[in-house]
Order: structure tokens, then sequence, then C-alpha cells
């Protein structure tokens, strides 16, 4: 029954319009046709001259989730559809706010399935696709049940950060700021040398390290050095932005430092809409933050686990998934990837005829047979790297790529979670060296947080440690597991943290053109 009342209003506002006499919303859509997202179904609400948008709250509330996607860079037309509405009034304002709210719900609705390829390295298309029904029936309900200021706040992500990230991001927009003078030296930076001070502490400010108080007062103390109060401050900065913080201003220092509060804002904006493909965690999860390369365990809002990780090269990114981890497997041998094979170890290989059995490696025909064929039986001046046809498969062991864990998360790229014997990589501060799976630093006391969650004892947990064997530990409970692209989120003190785009996601959603002045 509910399903055709819900049929049935729809059918209501697709309804022919009466063509004997055109009013003045009919006039105004026909007008403004090409400059409309939905001009056939704007048209439908209109039949008379009734004003939609009286309250100031809806008002408000689609005005911000449209300046958010401004902010983001996302789409050109979004920022001539803001300016519009703003400099419209009465029924103008009417039919752009309408067909504005179809088109949000509309971009909402499709974020599930286009969301990645909008916020990873894309743009929001310039017509997204018509609204499921659904949308429309939302949007006649919510006008004829006075519900507008309810259905215009589900337009904000369903995310615990975004209120707080939200009131950040606007403490940073500055429209009208003048140009502050950017750190040009070239050389590094260090503790009681002489420095441009004014410079640095208004960049400070303009980075959001400090606020408009805190910078008088340092500017108070100027001596041309960059002083130890100084440094602390620079140090607290490089800590928010994912760098060594050892008070040494050098070019990555730099580049945060002089970056533009209008692209930090773009960066924070398109990050919020980044928390719509990731708001409807379960209540048992693994989060991987692949820019602040670290791994996240929660449990009913509880943090009980986490760790450095090694992420994907650029050239072999770790990719965005969501799965779920079913168990631990101790010991694991390594069935390595062909390109990996190709590119990294056959090359080797053919340079060292003992290098595969150095790093024991097993020659197989396919993945499915149990014969090991001897390495010293390979002809290798009869097949090339490209021709090479046989499998690598690593041996368990302290050697083995995969270290003594790897925790199993089934997805169609192949790619887990596991132990590495390369532990120095993660006293690095950037950790992009993988080709596509998650080193896990602290992989030992996670394998015992896990076996202890499942009821396992620590006789088990060292039962499974016994070498060469490849054992696998089933979970109890299946845990959901998310690798994300976060390079801006507000942390546990509700500061904003910045990390650098490794992938360049962030980069190739920026239009040529960024925007100016929004109020």
């Amino acid at each position: 029954m509910v399903r055709v009342i819900i049929l049935f209003s729809v059918f209501l506002i697709l309804m022919p319009l009466n063509a004997q006499a055109l009013t003045q919303a009919s006039r105004y859509i026909d007008q403004q046709e090409a400059q409309l997202f939905y001009p056939e179904l704007v048209s439908r609400f209109y039949q008379n001259e009734q004003l939609k948008w009286y309250s100031p709250k809806a008002r408000k509330n689609l005005e911000n989730q449209l300046a958010l996607l401004v902010l983001a860079d996302l789409n050109n037309a979004l920022e001539q559809r803001y300016y519009h509405l703003q400099n419209s009034k009465e029924l103008e304002y009417d039919i752009l706010a309408t067909d504005t709210l179809i088109y949000l719900l509309t971009y909402q609705s499709k974020i599930p399935k286009r969301g990645s390829g909008w916020f990873f390295g894309s743009r929001l298309d310039e017509h997204i696709g018509e609204p499921h029904p659904q949308v429309i029936s939302s949007i006649n309900t919510a006008f004829t049940g006075e519900r507008l200021d309810y259905l215009t706040k589900t337009l904000a992500p369903n995310s615990e950060m975004y209120e707080e990230f939200y009131g950040q991001l606007f403490s940073y927009y500055d429209p009208y700021g003048e140009p502050i003078e950017k750190l040009t030296s070239s050389k590094l930076i260090r503790p009681n040398q002489e420095i441009s001070y004014v410079s640095l502490v208004n960049r400070l400010y303009v980075a959001g390290e400090l606020t408009k108080e805190e910078s008088r007062e340092l500017l108070s103390h100027d001596n041309g050095l960059y002083n130890l109060e100084l440094v602390d401050v620079i140090k607290r900065f490089q800590k928010r932005h994912g760098l060594l913080p050892d008070g040494i201003i050098g070019p990555k220092t730099k580049y945060w430092l002089n970056m533009s509060a209008k692209e930090r804002v773009r960066i924070m904006a398109l990050n919020i809409q980044r928390l719509r493909l990731w708001e409807n965690k379960k209540a048992r999860f693994v989060l991987v933050n692949i820019p602040s390369y670290e791994m996240q365990y929660w449990k009913e809002d509880e943090l009980l686990f986490h760790s450095k990780v090694i992420v994907g090269k650029l050239a072999r990114k770790t990719p965005l998934f969501s799965t779920y981890l079913n168990s631990i497997v101790f010991n694991p041998s390594w069935k390595v990837p062909t390109k990996i094979m190709k590119e990294d170890i056959l090359p080797k290989a053919y340079n060292d005829k003992g290098f595969l059995q150095a790093q024991n490696f097993e020659i197989v025909p396919t993945w499915l047979s149990d014969e090991v064929i001897p390495i010293e039986d390979i002809d290798w001046e009869q097949m090339s790297i490209e021709t090479f046809p046989y499998k690598l498969r690593q041996k368990s062991g302290d050697s083995n790529a995969l270290g003594r864990y790897k925790f199993n998360t089934p997805n169609r790229n192949a790619i887990y979670l596991h132990d590495t014997p390369s532990k120095s990589l993660f006293r690095k501060q950037t950790r992009a060296y993988s080709s596509g799976c998650i080193r896990v630093e602290r992989a030992s006391e996670f394998a015992q947080l896990l076996m202890k969650e499942s009821h396992f004892s620590k006789k088990e947990y060292h039962n499974y440690h016994q070498l060469p064997e490849t054992k696998e530990a089933i979970l109890s409970q299946t845990i959901s597991v998310y690798t994300i692209y976060q390079t801006a989120w507000i942390d546990e003190k509700n500061q904003v943290q910045f990390r650098d785009d490794i992938y360049e996601y962030d980069k190739w959603s920026k239009s040529k053109k960024l925007t100016n002045n929004l109020h």
C-alpha cells in the first residue's frame, strides 16, 4: 500500500502541465531552460505560483551544501548556480533552489557507485544523470508536509567529523584577505638563523597554526631570528602535516607554509565530500588511510589498535576498496603476482643465478600444480623475461616478503594486510614503497589481539608460529576493512590534519579556474 501511495504521488508530480496558460513560473523555466539541470522536472512542481522555499533554515542548509561543492572545485557549473542563487529573489530563487535540490539529492544517491570516480582523479559530470523516482517523491513530501528543513539537513554527510570539519573550513576561508608574502629562501632554515620573521609568522597564521592574537604576540618579539619560540610552533605545524618535527624549515615544510588559504579550503571541502564514501561503517572495522600511512582498528567507537603501515608506491597504488578480514595466515608463502615477477624479480634472477635460491623462491608450472621445478633445470638462455612460462612462489620463513603474518582480506584486487621483514622502512615519514598491499608495522600485536578476540589461547597462538608450516586461524567474527584516502581530516583534538597527496588525486580533481569569493 505504501508503495502504491509513493508511485501515485510521483505520478501526480509528473502529470503534464496545463498548456493553455503559461504562468510566470513556466515562462521563467522556459527562458532559463539551458541554465537549469532538470527543467522538465522542476516545472511539475510549479503548476501554480505558490513558493516552496519560505524557510530560512532550509535555504541555508541547501546553500551550505552547494557552497561546499563549489569550494571543492568539482564542477564549474555549480559556481555559476551558487552566484545565481545569491542574486535572485522570490519565484526565481524558488525555482533555482528546487532545481538545485534535485541535483544535490541525485548527486548524493549516486555517490556509492560513482563517487570514487568523482573524488579521485576526475570531476563531476556536466549532467550527473536522472534522479531516482524516490528523490522526486521525497521532495514532493517535503513541500506538502512542511518537512523541507529535515530533507535539506540530510544533504550533509552522515559523519561525526562533519560539523567540526565544516567549522574549521570556514575558519580558513578568507575571500578578501590580502596576499601574504611567501618564504622564498632555497636554503634550510635552522634555529637561531636569520629569517624573514614577519613573513614566517604571517604564513603560520594563514596555515591555521596561529590565531590572530598569537601572531600579534609573536610579531611583537620580532628580532629577525628564527628563535626557539617559533621553532616550537614549527614543530607543531610539522606534526600536523605529517612531517618530521625537527624544527628545520626545509622544502616540504616551506611547501605547506606557502600554501594559500584558498587551496587549503579546496582540499578540506574535497575531503568533506569524500566522507560520504565511507560514512556507513560497521561497528567493528579496520580503517587504513593511505595518505597518513596509518591503520586503525575500531570497535563500538573505541580505538583498540593502531599501527604505521606501508602502502603502494605511485606506480602501483593501493586501491580504495571495502572488504572484510576473516582469517590470519601464519608463516605464509607468497604467490608472486605476474607483474612483480616480471618487473622486479626476474631481472635480478637473470643477473644473478643464485638470487632465487638465496631468497627461497620456488618455480612451479601453475598455482594448482604440486610440482616444483629445480632452479638449475631452467634454461635461462632460451627464454626472456616476457616469455618466462612459469610461476614463482616464495617459501615461508623470516625472509618471506609477507613476513610471518598475512591478514586475509578477500577482494578482486588481491590486496591484503601483511607483516614484512623490512622493518626499517617504518622509520621513514613517507611510506609508499609496496606494490599495492599494506604492510603493517605491529603485525604481531595485531595478530595476538585478533586471536584473543576469537578465543584462541596463548598456547594456540604460539603453536601457529612453528616454522616452516603454514597455518590459517579462522576468526570467530569477520571484521570490516576499508582503505580510504583522506588528505585532510579532524583529529581527536579537533585540529585539522593535512597530508601529502601521494597519488595526486587532489591535484587531478582541480579545475584550472579556482573559485573567487563565496560568502
